[in-house]
């Protein structure tokens, strides 16, 4: 009997651990409509939609905490376990995220108020104020592109109200998220010209380093899982949102 209970202790000792389920997820998002939405309640955006689905599926539930962008970015290079959205993926910031999934393709366009600047002049453009979003790669961008007065804003709603009211003649950045800023604050779209499509970039959920690589893989399974049953479609439906 001694033995029999030895050798039952020697083989649970060598027997592999079993793997611990992954811990909660914190989700940090800034107030991007149609993307985030701060007060959205049962809606809290497209991609916050998406993201605490994968993360339900993947047996590591997300909160979502709202923040301007700037602090959002910094979170989540010290705190563990945290994803940032929407986040484009640019060379600048390639090193310092967990690219954990790729949520869209989001177009870049400048905004202007209705028939006060010809958009089409991009080398006239350059050479008046122009604002975008504190925290983006959109200020590097312009720059590159030789404009010459770039200015940042704290939200995208804050950089639209300063084109409404004359003090920048122009903004930059993704289209639907300016689409939808544009009927705020007492505004319609027709109150405002958007320009043909100047870049396009991936908008990905990015994480902190401390998600490991096999995550990052189950979390882009799982997209695919939610692309395949139609469920991200009826999500982006909900918010007015065509897939690409």
């Amino acid at each position: 009997m001694l033995r029999v209970v030895l050798l039952g202790v020697l083989l649970g000792a060598l027997a592999p651990a079993r793997a611990a389920p992954p811990g909660p997820v914190r989700l940090v998002a800034a107030d991007l409509p149609p993307y985030a939405i701060a007060a959205g309640g049962d809606s809290p955006g497209s991609m916050v939609e998406v993201a605490q689905e994968l993360a339900r599926r993947l047996g590591a539930p997300a909160t979502v905490e709202f923040y301007p962008w700037q602090r959002a970015l910094a979170l989540t290079g010290v705190l563990p376990r945290t994803a940032v959205l929407p986040l484009t993926r640019t060379p600048e910031r390639e090193p310092h995220y967990r690219w954990l999934v790729r949520l869209r393709q989001q177009h870049f366009v400048f905004v202007a108020r209705h028939g006060s600047v010809d958009l089409r002049d991009l080398a006239g453009l350059a050479r008046r104020p122009v604002v975008v979003l504190r925290g983006s790669p959109h200020k590097r961008t312009l720059q590159e592109m030789n404009f010459s007065t770039v200015a940042e804003c704290a939200s995208v709603r804050e950089c639209m109200r300063m084109v409404g009211k004359g003090v920048a003649d122009a903004t930059y950045g993704g289209e639907d998220i300016h689409r939808y800023a544009a009927n705020a604050d007492g505004n319609r779209e027709a109150d405002f010209d958007f320009s043909a499509i100047v870049r396009s970039g991936d908008v990905w959920l990015g994480g902190s380093l401390d998600f490991s690589e096999d995550e990052a893989r189950k979390w882009r399974a799982a997209h695919e899982a939610l692309r395949a049953d139609g469920t991200l479609a009826r999500i982006q439906r909900k918010y007015g949102l065509a897939g690409n």
